[in-house]
């Protein structure tokens, strides 16, 4: 069994969402999708603002001539910064809009509504898209200076209060004792990431990490490879790589790893504004301790109380013929 936590990381994040007339709300970053579902989350976390649609969202690449402020996808941060940052672009854009709305539906500003992607004269069936509005924006040369232009909005943050996640994870193992060889034959992990985005997201990351293209500091998968497989491999004399391939670098296959019993605590974080807590590296942290643990517990009775990474069957095989002392 082990026990996970995380820490808050770089703190500061910037998030830049221009509502383009042609349909497509884009969102500028400086936290790089690796697989793990930026664009499926940083949406819906938008979406929540009301500025940005699901199926109208795209994160743009993060590159430097573009992100003014950004510190990289790790330590589970992307979507806790993200989800802020995104937030208070989407009220700066609707404030915007609103203001716009009531130029062009003729209405007080004080009454124009906004949900679901519509700005609406309260209590009628008036009402303007988002997307319209921004065409206003670029084309109507009748508004007000200050509202023409791209219909934009840019979130700031700088978060020093840390966001812990935990989680409890237990890992069964079965050990050929002829060989060394060892099975995770069982594996049970319940994750506290806070306020859940998306829980498929969340289950895919816990499950696969870098392994499976999800968080890049997350998976069950990748702490599995670390305890029982992953080796880099130095020639003693010249100092080159001798792993440096998929061929020679032993990763966990499907073949490896049984089906993982994965749930979530859903307890909104107290020290976030949204509930939210990282979600990145639930995964791998526990899972180096768990599957270690399990495999000492299994040789307990020979003597055996450490066992270093990687666990080799050799290791193993040398553990059990060795006697205590030794």
């Amino acid at each position: 069994m082990a026990r996970t936590s995380n820490y808050r990381a770089a703190p500061q994040e910037r998030a830049e969402v221009t509502v383009r007339p042609e349909g497509i709300d884009e969102m500028v970053i400086g936290t790089l999708s690796s697989g793990q579902g930026h664009e499926t989350s940083f949406a819906q976390r938008s979406t929540n603002g009301s500025a940005c649609g699901p199926t109208a969202c795209d994160s743009s690449p993060a590159t430097p001539d573009r992100v003014a402020i950004g510190a990289g996808s790790h330590s589970g941060r992307s979507l806790r910064l993200a989800s802020l940052t995104a937030h208070q672009a989407s009220d700066e854009i609707i404030e915007k809009g609103r203001r716009i709305a009531s130029h062009l539906l003729e209405a007080a500003e004080a009454g124009i509504d906004f949900a679901d992607g519509y700005f609406t004269v309260a209590g009628t069936d008036r009402s303007l898209d988002l997307f319209a509005v921004a065409v206003a924006a670029r084309d109507d040369a009748s508004l007000p200076a200050e509202l023409r232009g791209p219909l934009a909005g840019i979130g700031e943050v700088t978060s020093q209060v840390a966001s812990f996640p935990h989680g409890f994870h237990v890992s069964e193992v079965e050990i050929d004792p002829d060989t060394g060889a060892v099975e995770i034959v069982r594996y049970t992990a319940v994750d506290d990431v806070g306020r859940t985005v998306n829980p498929m997201v969340l289950h895919g990351q816990t499950h696969g990490g870098q392994t499976h293209g999800g968080q890049t500091h997350g998976g069950i998968a990748q702490g599995a490879g670390q305890a029982l497989l992953e080796q880099c491999v130095y020639d003693a004399g010249s100092g080159q790589l001798l792993s440096g391939s998929f061929m020679d670098y032993a990763m966990p296959r499907a073949a490896d790893l049984p089906f993982f019993a994965t749930a979530i605590s859903e307890v909104p974080s107290t020290t976030h504004p949204l509930g939210l807590r990282g979600g990145g590296e639930g995964g791998i942290t526990p899972a180096l301790g768990a599957i270690v643990n399990a495999i000492v517990d299994a040789l307990a009775d020979l003597g055996v109380t450490h066992l270093e990474m990687h666990v080799t069957p050799e290791r193993v095989w040398r553990a059990i013929r060795t006697k205590p002392g030794e």
